[in-house]
């Protein structure tokens, strides 16, 4: 019995050591992320906001996958080229590039990098040109709907405290 907790004891020490190696939001839940509703051509979606740093640097890293009709928006007053990675990604995605209420381009169906791969070696994709938001959604959806370049968005207005 006496070496039985002990190996209880060595595990659960292992397992607080690893821990520690993880990334915060591995440790710490992550609270709820602000949410609204969009549109793209004639499809709702319910999105969640990616706003603060830390929610962009997020992302939708370390999910098991987006619910349908849903998905993630990034947000921006500024338009700039956006780059992106699969750090932390466990599926595949379209990550759709908005500006001037449209969409601008698409990496679609893009997947994760495989396990082990260092940062510096991990893909990246950047929008066509300045664009001032990121919409998230699952691998697929772009073609499923069949929209592309020109296709309207709907934006909320976030300086609204409604949404």
């Amino acid at each position: 019995m006496l070496a039985v907790a002990g190996l209880a004891l060595s595990a659960s020490s292992l397992a607080l050591a690893q821990s520690t190696d993880l990334p915060p939001w591995r440790v710490t839940p992550v609270p709820p992320l602000e949410r609204a509703i969009i549109t793209v051509g004639s499809t709702q979606l319910d999105v969640e906001l990616a706003i603060e740093a830390w929610q962009q640097q997020l992302g939708l890293g370390y999910r098991n996958g987006l619910e349908p009709g849903t998905g993630m928006l990034f947000p921006s007053d500024v338009a700039r080229t956006r780059t992106f990675w699969m750090k932390g990604m466990r599926f595949c995605l379209d990550i759709v590039w908005i500006d001037d209420g449209e969409i601008a381009g698409a990496a679609e169906s893009v997947c994760p990098d495989p396990p082990g791969t260092a940062d510096a070696d991990r893909a990246t994709f950047s929008s066509p040109g300045p664009v001032t938001d990121v919409l998230e959604v699952p691998a697929g959806w772009l073609k499923e709907h069949g929209y592309g370049a020109g296709t309207p968005v709907v934006l909320p207005d976030l300086t609204d405290p409604g949404l």
